[in-house]
Formats: C-alpha cells, sequence, structure tokens
C-alpha cells in the first residue's frame, strides 16, 4: 500500500515551541494512517476525524487546539452576550477587540481546524483503496466520504468566519500554502456539504453526535444565509423543518432538555459530545461561578453582558434557563447553558432546529424583500418560548431588528452573535470597541507566520 504521512502543511504547524513534534498529530482513538488496510481502520479514522473536532488536546497528543475550544464563548465576547472579568488576558484582548498576533486563543482557533482538515484528508486519500465490500453495509463507504466532507466544512467555515481567506488544503503537504480568497473557501464549504448532503447517512434521533444529511443540509442553509442565497436558504431551512424527528421545544422543561439532556433533545440535529470521562469541554467552566445551579464549579471568566440580560423580554422563559445572576461574586451574571463546569462534560451544539426556523424567516423575507413572508417562522420561535407573536413589521430594516433580537436570545453562546452583527453590517454601529473594518476578523497568528512566509497578515494588524 502507498504510505501516506498524515502531517501538517507548513501552514498549520505553528503552536508552541513544546508542540512542535509532527509525530504527535494522531487520533487518540485511531489507527495511524500509514497502516490502514481494511474498513475497520477507516472507521477507526473517522473516530479521530469527530476527536479532531470535539478535543480540547490532552498530554498525550500535545495539541492543545481543537475546532471549537472556547470559539463560541469568544465569538459572543467578540460581540456583545459576553464579558471579560478575570485573568486570561488573551480573553481581555478579545473583548477589546484589540487582537495581538501572538493571542495564544486565536493561535488556537487557526491551528485546530487544520488539524481536523488534515485527518479527513488522509481518510479521503485512504478510503479509495478499499473496497466498498469490506464496509460494514454497501452504502458504507460512501456515507464515511460525505461525514468527513461535513467535518472539512465545518472546519473550513470557522476559519472563514474568523480569518477570511485562508489556505485550502484538501490533500495534505508539506509544502508552504498560500492564502486563497474568502469566496474560494466559501465555496470549498459548498462543494463538501454537497458532497455531505447526498452521502451521509440518514439523521436518527440517538444518533444526533454522528453527521447525517440534515445536519449537511442545516449548515449549508447556514452557508446559504451568510452568503445572501436566499432562496437556497429558504429551501434547505424548510427541508430540514419538515423532518419530523426534529420539534421545537414547547415550554422550558423541553428548552431547558436541550442543555441538560442533548442527546435525547428533538431540537438537536448535530452536536459534538463530550463524556465526563474526558472532560475537556472547558464552555461551563469559563462561563458558570464557583457556586452555581448545578453544583460543577467554574471560574467565571466570561459573565454575561447586562445588554444581553436586558434583551430577554418579561415571559421570555429563556432568561431562566440562560443565565442567573451570581451568588459567590455579587454584581455578575453567569450563563448556565453549559451545565458541565469543572466536570468538562458539555456537548456543544452545531446546529438545532431553532435555527432553521430562524434562518427560513430571515432568509424569506429578505428573499422577497417582504417582511410578511418571514413573520411566520419568526412567531413559531417566539410563540414557544413563551412569547406573543409580532406584528408583520412595516419595512425591512425593522424586521432585521426584530430577526437579530431573536436569534441572539434565542442562539446566546452558540457562536452565532458576532456572525449576525457582521454579517448585516452592524458591529460597528452596535459594539463601542468596533470602529474599523479591520477589526471584523482575527489576525492570522504570527507563529503561523514565521512557519509560512506566504502567509499575508489580514489589514489592520
Amino acid at each position: 500500500m502507498k504510505k501516506i504521512y498524515p502531517l501538517l502543511s507548513l501552514l498549520f504547524i505553528a503552536f508552541t515551541a513544546c508542540e512542535d513534534r509532527l509525530e504527535d498529530v494522531r487520533p487518540r482513538t485511531a489507527v495511524s494512517p500509514e497502516v490502514v488496510n481494511s474498513a475497520g481502520d477507516i472507521e477507526s479514522l473517522l473516530i479521530g476525524a469527530y476527536d479532531g473536532a470535539q478535543s480540547a488536546g490532552t498530554d498525550t497528543d500535545n495539541i492543545g487546539a481543537t475546532l471549537y475550544y472556547l470559539s463560541a464563548l469568544t465569538e459572543d465576547l467578540s460581540a456583545d452576550n459576553l464579558r471579560f472579568r478575570a485573568t486570561f488576558f488573551q480573553h481581555g484582548e478579545i473583548d477589546a477587540n484589540a487582537i495581538l498576533v501572538s493571542n495564544v486563543l486565536v493561535n488556537r482557533y487557526y491551528i485546530g481546524p487544520y488539524l481536523t482538515i488534515s485527518r479527513v484528508n488522509d481518510i479521503l486519500t485512504l478510503i479509495e483503496e478499499i473496497e466498498e465490500s469490506d464496509f460494514s453495509s454497501a452504502n458504507r463507504k460512501n456515507e464515511i466520504i460525505g461525514e468527513v466532507h461535513y467535518i472539512r466544512a465545518l472546519s473550513y467555515f470557522r476559519l472563514v468566519s474568523l480569518f477570511g481567506g485562508v489556505p485550502v488544503v484538501t490533500t495534505n503537504t508539506l509544502e508552504a500554502v498560500a492564502r486563497d480568497t474568502e469566496d474560494r473557501v466559501w465555496q470549498q464549504i459548498i462543494d463538501d456539504l454537497q458532497v455531505a448532503i447526498e452521502n451521509a447517512p440518514d439523521f436518527a434521533p440517538t444518533r444526533n453526535m454522528f453527521v447525517s444529511k440534515d445536519a449537511a443540509r442545516a449548515l449549508r442553509a447556514r452557508v446559504a444565509l451568510y452568503r445572501e442565497d436566499y432562496a437556497l436558504a429558504v429551501t434547505l431551512a424548510e427541508e430540514v423543518i419538515s423532518n419530523t424527528a426534529f420539534a421545537i421545544a414547547t415550554d422550558s422543561a423541553e428548552w431547558r432538555a436541550i442543555y441538560d439532556a442533548p442527546v435525547s433533545s428533538s431540537e438537536i440535529i448535530f452536536q459534538l459530545v463530550t463524556t465526563i470521562t474526558e472532560g475537556q469541554s472547558s464552555h461551563g467552566f469559563f462561563l458558570m461561578d464557583n457556586i452555581n445551579p448545578f453544583g460543577t464549579s467554574g471560574r467565571l471568566e466570561l459573565p454575561v453582558d447586562e445588554s444581553l440580560v436586558d434583551a430577554f423580554e418579561d415571559g421570555d422563559f429563556r432568561a431562566a434557563g440562560s443565565f442567573v445572576p451570581t451568588t459567590f461574586r455579587p454584581g455578575f451574571f453567569q450563563a448556565i447553558k453549559y451545565p458541565g463546569g469543572l466536570n468538562g462534560d458539555d456537548n456543544f451544539i452545531i446546529s438545532r432546529i431553532s435555527e432553521m426556523y430562524l434562518t427560513s424567516a430571515e432568509a424569506a423575507a429578505k428573499r422577497d424583500d417582504n417582511p410578511a413572508a418571514g413573520i411566520d417562522r419568526l412567531n413559531d420561535v417566539r410563540t414557544n418560548r413563551g412569547l406573543a407573536a409580532l406584528p408583520t413589521p412595516a419595512d425591512m430594516d425593522l424586521f432585521e431588528d426584530a430577526i437579530l433580537q431573536e436569534r441572539r436570545v434565542e442562539l446566546a453562546f452558540e457562536g452565532f452573535r458576532w456572525a449576525d452583527l457582521k454579517r448585516t453590517d452592524r458591529a460597528i454601529s452596535v459594539l463601542p470597541n468596533v470602529n474599523d473594518v479591520n477589526q471584523l476578523l482575527y489576525p492570522i497568528p504570527q507563529q503561523a507566520r514565521d512557519r509560512n512566509p506566504l502567509l499575508i497578515q489580514n489589514d489592520g494588524y
């Protein structure tokens, strides 16, 4: 068999001096790609691809980076849902929207997705050498191809959202690679998601931690909304909504179960799962205080911004399930969507059905340039959250106000607010620390540029 070296290219092998060992870049629970010769080996590598997105890194693999390591929290910190309180100064830079090129968090957000991309690229190369008959079912080979294309699309989605144009690498290489345009990255995401829609497994309620066709449709709908392809966004969102396996939560208990019992929640389309044995999720620990409703401890690094507290309307039961005042540090509010705290076992939700309702609402109104086209889907969310239906706004500006308000309170701490303000051209007018378009992208980490001289820095850094 041809020997494949799953080495990260020079553009993203840039972390710290003690993390330069290429031989450490391996899935902890997977076979090494150099010895792959069966469908079972491919399945093991697939676990490694999921692990690349979910894991925070351990002393064993020495990566310390992942697709979602604090990233959604950081984006809410860049926006106006969270604020900086404690001593981790890298968070302070992000809160001030004055990020240094040496920021260790930004370094992780750059290297983490490429770790996952590297693993996906290995799988896509190696799987071609394995006969379909060797897999557990006639369609399993194609399903895996669909799953890993989604994982790669999600990885590039994280990168382009934070950094703009980045190198697109679909075959692993040791050569330095220059940055591609944002349009090129978005096209790679679209192409990968199309493969996932066509090939990934059908959704199964007990397997919402694995990629499905509906997971791919949901992310593709989000991409279409962000790229202003409103007709396609409506079509895909409605396709997902039509699947009766998904149901919007109708009361406070069902809504809270999205976070307390996510594996069984009919809201969730796809999530990254972390067990208490792994204990690698940091969301709850950074959000919650030492005393919290779940008794799991935390450090309140990132308290809730009071503008978000004020954004919840009277009667909205999401407020009590999203944050509470602190008692250990009076005067602050702590987010409680992630109950694991010090246990480190919080799942991270990538897509859920409520987002699809709000995507359909916004895209339909913008497609038709008519608030009436989207108001029903917007009210489907509101009326299931204890709120009265809104009358149809008088114009599109007022409709966008309403949809962004609803997205803010529904999707708080889930990685949407920063992107929502940027794509609607509101970041500068809403955020006091953003006064220049150059602040809308994070800097390319200096360590990455030291490794790869072809990486041009974003403007303003």
